[in-house]
């Protein structure tokens, strides 16, 4: 199959998660794994190493989310939205930070890829981010707009249309998310 027929269907696949993310659905986390072995695909075809590593992570990430939010099954999905505490930020932030400086140097010393700086801050704060979704914390969604304003940018530049404005409405869903979320938290 080339690789636009793959990019779409990846494409529509990650629509069907933002859609289940939106609604706090634990079928996100099926539809996060079939469309992560389209992007690892997708991303090693474009030498975007850390974004084919992102999404090997983001398939771990999606059995972990399943297994947490499958074992609280009994009760709602919206259940358990909350808010991370504040007294996190900091170490939040110095992980991202350290995730991407060590990011970068493994890509600058051992790839080929032509965007370094994007993919190794995305790659880290969408590691992140991952880890605040499967504990349903919110402010996850404030993560996802930055990574999904940055991946919608360079998937246009490399070409990757579809991935472009599939990134561009993540980003969109993103506020919409935080809002969503942010009444569900409140009840």
């Amino acid at each position: 199959m080339p690789i636009p027929t793959i990019e779409l269907l990846g494409a529509l696949i990650g629509l069907a998660y933002i859609t289940l993310e939106y609604r706090a659905s634990w079928w996100l986390w099926i539809a996060g794994i079939v469309m992560s072995l389209f992007y690892i695909y997708i991303y090693a075809e474009v030498n975007c190493y850390a974004w084919a590593l992102t999404y090997l992570y983001y398939l771990g990430a999606n059995i972990y989310g399943l297994v947490v939010w499958k074992k609280n099954s009994a009760e709602s999905s919206y259940s358990g939205i909350s808010n991370l505490p504040k007294k996190y930020y900091p170490k939040i932030a110095a992980i991202v930070f350290l995730l991407t400086l060590f990011i970068f140097f493994i890509l600058q010393r051992f790839t080929t890829t032509i965007i370094p700086v994007s993919e190794s801050f995305t790659t880290a704060l969408s590691m992140v981010a991952m880890w605040l979704l499967a504990k349903k914390y919110l402010q996850h969604w404030c993560l996802w707009m930055v990574v999904n304003a940055i991946y919608a940018m360079a998937n246009w530049w490399l070409g990757l249309y579809f991935s472009a404005i599939l990134f561009a409405v993540y980003f969109v869903v993103s506020v919409m998310g935080l809002v969503r979320w942010r009444k569900l938290a409140g009840k």
